[in-house]
């Protein structure tokens, strides 16, 4: 009977590891197709990595996974890559983690390369079919932003009537704050935006008011909480006769002071008790698997490429300050490699760029990824320039996940936390916000491509806005995979070229 106990242990031990080990097959592979079709950014792959892992793939649940957006969101770095690593830890611990990311960011990497290496410019027949393509797919993804707000604002519903209405003056005022450039370009209205604020600061401001109002509102703290929005939105705008620098930091400031205290009254409400030294060595852990990952991919380049070292560690920095998506990490980009002469001005923005914005995958591994083959291949030709693209490859996706997961791991600890539980029922129409301005982008950048091929404005208006729809339909009314949308708006893409 001891024997047969054993035995009966041991053979669901190994069905367990079985199944842990499909997991992260499914998962790399789901992570490897996303990084494929993952045009328009990382906040455009939110709702479409949501439907690969939690309601198709079953791999993680629903509030785990708004956890890691939440962490990604809040932290520097490639978003998609950190979604995805967090995803991968919880699934299957380092190894997950780093398959994981590492499978999120390599399509757009090594098309970047490829086109680089193998291209001229903007001349060549495939990044001309890309680009036709990019348009269809673009309407792809406008349609999943879309579903993801029509699916929150559905969700938002069950949290009754009174939050029902706060929350989605939360998306609209998000949407708005953030939304500014966008709408004014597609009305042809030439005017500068009079808040121009970065999707950080709009977090920070959504997070002080949760933190702020979340633990009991009452009519004092509304308007003290009415004060300081718009203390902060006034005096940081650019209005001439609003802006007050001083005031706006100040403000902001404050505001920080109180997030914190109410973030140290929320812990100290809590029932959690927590392991510090679990805590400590988990994170310690966790650093020295994404350090060796990045070292490990980097040691061809250290030990071939004279000054290799330099730009590798300047990439590590550009990773850690790239708060506010692709078109900040540009700006770092710049003056990191560009100013800084690893990478000459009409290469990065006649060679890099272009082909960067034409691919899919996250803005910043494709980016350092090129910056390390133009750079490499200045060094010694072609050997040269892959060894240190694969050196900058590796960093990108190591810096993103190593910052990623100091917050990732405080966040999973202390979710039980009130301010935690708060920001978790929140966080959703915020994203839903950010994400509807993502769509806006989208359209712009359909239109802009568009003209870009002389294709009519009007058949590119036509095209994304029908296929965004149809899409819409078959994804929330018809429940269809995202494949066959998919398939259906790369082909519509490439049919422009016959206009």
């Amino acid at each position: 009977m001891a024997v047969e106990h054993i035995s009966v242990q041991a053979n669901g031990m190994y069905q367990s590891m079985r199944r842990g080990y499909a997991d992260i097959v499914r998962l790399g592979l789901s992570m490897l197709r996303i990084g494929t079709i993952g045009f328009g950014g990382g906040n455009a792959l939110i709702p479409v990595i949501e439907k690969e892992v939690v309601e198709n793939g079953k791999l993680v649940t629903k509030r785990a996974y708004d956890e890691d957006v939440v962490a990604a969101c809040i932290t520097p770095g490639a978003l998609p890559v950190e979604i995805a690593a967090g995803i991968g830890q919880r699934l299957g611990g380092a190894s997950g983690m780093l398959m994981a990311a590492s499978m999120m960011a390599l399509p757009g990497a090594f098309f970047t390369v490829l086109i680089l290496a193998v291209l001229t410019g903007e001349q060549g027949a495939a990044l001309l079919g890309i680009r036709y393509i990019s348009i269809g797919l673009g309407a792809f993804i406008i349609s999943l932003l879309l579903a993801y707000a029509v699916k929150t604002t559905a969700a938002m519903q069950q949290a009754g009537k009174q939050a029902f209405r706060a929350m989605c003056l939360a998306m609209i005022a998000v949407f708005l704050l953030s939304s500014e450039k966008n709408l004014y370009a597609l009305l042809g209205l030439h005017m500068q935006p009079v808040f121009h604020l970065s999707v950080l600061s709009i977090l920070g401001l959504s997070f002080f008011l949760i933190i702020f109002l979340g633990s009991g509102f009452s009519r004092k703290k509304g308007i003290l909480a009415a004060v300081f929005t718009a203390a902060f939105l006034f005096s940081g705008s650019q209005l001439p006769a609003l802006s007050a620098p001083v005031l706006h930091d100040a403000t902001a400031a404050l505001m920080t002071v109180l997030g914190f205290c109410g973030l140290v009254r929320s812990f100290r409400s809590g029932n959690e008790s927590v392991d510090g030294v679990k805590l400590f060595k988990d994170t310690l852990r966790e650093v020295f698997v994404w350090l060796a990952f990045a070292l490990l991919f980097a040691l061809p380049a250290l030990m071939m490429l004279p000054g290799s070292s330099s730009f590798l560690g300047e990439g590590f920095l550009s990773s850690l300050l790239s708060f506010g998506g692709g078109d900040a990490y540009l700006t770092i980009a710049d003056g990191l490699f560009v100013q800084g002469g690893t990478v000459a001005a009409a290469d990065f923005y006649g060679q890099l760029v272009p082909v960067a914005n034409a691919l899919p995958g996250s803005i910043l591994c494709k980016i350092l990824t090129g910056i390390g083959y133009l750079a490499g291949f200045q060094m010694g030709g072609t050997s040269s320039g892959l060894i240190l693209a694969l050196a900058g490859f590796a960093v990108s996706v190591a810096a993103s996940g190593l910052i990623f997961g100091l917050v990732a791991r405080l966040l999973r600890t202390f979710h039980d936390v009130p301010v935690f539980r708060q920001i978790s029922l929140w966080v959703r129409p915020i994203i839903s916000g950010l994400l509807l301005n993502v769509a806006l982008s989208m359209l712009r950048t359909n239109l802009e491509i568009g003209a870009g091929l002389s294709v009519p404005e009007a058949a590119v208006l036509g095209l994304t806005v029908g296929l965004a729809l149809f899409c819409l339909y078959l994804l929330c009314a018809r429940r269809k995979a995202m494949t066959m949308p998919m398939l259906v708006s790369a082909t519509a893409g490439l049919g422009l070229i016959l206009i």
